[in-house]
């Protein structure tokens, strides 16, 4: 049954499906926020940031989502000027340096969720020879007071999903290794 809604399919696609909730709720509040500041003359002040923390977390689960999709634009100019072994080999080497820059940009984004949860970025400290923890020390948001890590959370989960999408499609097409069991539900479910 193509229409069913199962929590399988709810997991497969829970990038898809925190992409448009909070795409939804962004323009609910920026409209909302719009009849109270032009047509009520009392502006909501906690909309900005809500929104922009939404539209983080829309941008890095969208964009791992459209990885997942194959739905990134690319550049295959020279990729279709080769033929054969040639190409192959240039998709094996792309599809290598692709899982090697999601792997830094993971490791990077998740270092800088690090320094939003701790204001020095350390949690310890190395005094005498002993190792000392520290107190964790949250930054806040400006207006509603809420730790930063929770948007800064987005980015390497995006990240993260991206290059384990990445993993799995160079064992898929690369390699050989998986074998798809049904090409109609490669990609989640067909929209």
């Amino acid at each position: 049954m193509k229409g069913k809604i199962t929590p399988k399919t709810i997991i497969t696609n829970l990038d898809a499906i925190i992409c448009g909730v909070t795409l939804t709720i962004c323009v609910f509040l920026v409209n909302l926020n719009v009849i109270f500041r032009y047509f009520l003359n009392n502006p909501i002040k906690w909309t900005d940031e809500v929104v922009t923390s939404l539209f983080v977390w829309t941008v890095f689960m969208g964009s791992a989502y459209a990885h997942r999709r194959h739905a990134h634009l690319g550049v295959d100019i020279i990729v279709n000027l080769v033929h054969g072994k040639a190409r192959r080999v240039i998709g094996f080497i792309v599809s290598l340096l692709e899982i090697a820059i999601l792997l830094l940009l993971t490791y990077i984004s998740a270092q800088y969720v690090a320094n939003l949860i701790w204001k020095r970025g350390i949690a310890y400290k190395f005094v005498d020879g002993v190792f000392e923890w520290g107190t964790v020390k949250l930054t806040y948001t400006d207006t509603l007071r809420i730790p930063k890590w929770i948007t800064g959370i987005a980015v390497p989960l995006g990240f993260g999903l991206s290059f384990c999408y990445s993993i799995y499609f160079f064992l898929k097409d690369q390699l050989h290794v998986i074998k798809p069991k049904n090409p109609e539900q490669e990609g989640g479910v067909k929209a």
